[in-house]
């Protein structure tokens, strides 16, 4: 499989209408789901960054700028590594009626804002902790954390997995379900055939599965509107 710039920036461009569409109907109909409605565009703009790291990587502007590689990259990491350690939670607790869920996606809300912060902040910090390559046909993402030297990497898995996976699965709509299973499915083909540059291939194919949001709101905007 080939990844490039082309694309990230096709995946981009894609969910662009698809979260259009999305924001407007949670709007004014599917209020619980205005969050995940977000996801789509969020989604684009972290492939649209990753498009960057390509350009700065290859032959596009700023090609081989030691500067402009590490700002795309670190737009790119900020997703990775921070905001959606909070977001998949913030928008599973908008969605949720159980009020004990809810509680539980509050703790995991200010646990996974606090472990992504004390993933990114540092790369904000030091310049050497973050390096990209192209490696294949994909991009390599070198981070250092500050976890590295205390945390078995088994566990910092599970810690990410706690924060991105385990809210689609805890959540009582079924629709929210069936997306952390298929996340589930991106992960598991991406370790067993992408793990050399996992954080990039994963980041690509959830951005593609993020269209089903789309499919989720367009279904109950018409069981709505029937």
């Amino acid at each position: 499989m080939c990844f490039s710039a082309t694309a990230s920036f096709t995946v981009s461009l894609v969910l662009l209408p698809a979260a259009i569409y999305c924001i407007k109907k949670t709007a004014s109909i599917n209020r619980a789901y205005r969050l995940f409605a977000l996801m789509p565009l969020f989604f684009a703009v972290q492939q649209f960054s990753e498009g960057l790291v390509w350009l700065a990587l290859g032959t596009g502007y700023g090609a081989g700028d030691g500067t402009i590689i590490r700002l795309t990259a670190l737009g790119f990491v900020f997703f990775s590594h921070l905001f959606w350690l909070t977001w998949v939670s913030l928008s599973c607790y908008a969605a949720e009626i159980s009020t004990l869920k809810r509680k539980i996606y509050l703790f995991l809300i200010a646990l996974g804002a606090a472990h992504g912060l004390s993933m990114f902040v540092p790369l904000l910090v030091h310049a050497d902790w973050l390096s990209v390559e192209v490696l294949g046909h994909s991009i390599k993402y070198h981070v250092t954390l500050l976890h590295d030297d205390y945390v078995p990497i088994i566990g910092m898995n599970i810690l990410y997995a706690m924060f991105t996976l385990v809210p689609l699965l805890l959540a009582s709509d079924r629709y929210i379900n069936i997306f952390g299973t298929v996340i589930i499915v991106a992960l598991a083909v991406t370790n067993l055939y992408f793990d050399h540059v996992f954080i990039s291939v994963w980041c690509f194919f959830a951005a593609i599965l993020s269209f089903y949001i789309f499919i989720v709101i367009f279904l109950k905007t018409k069981n709505a509107e029937t």
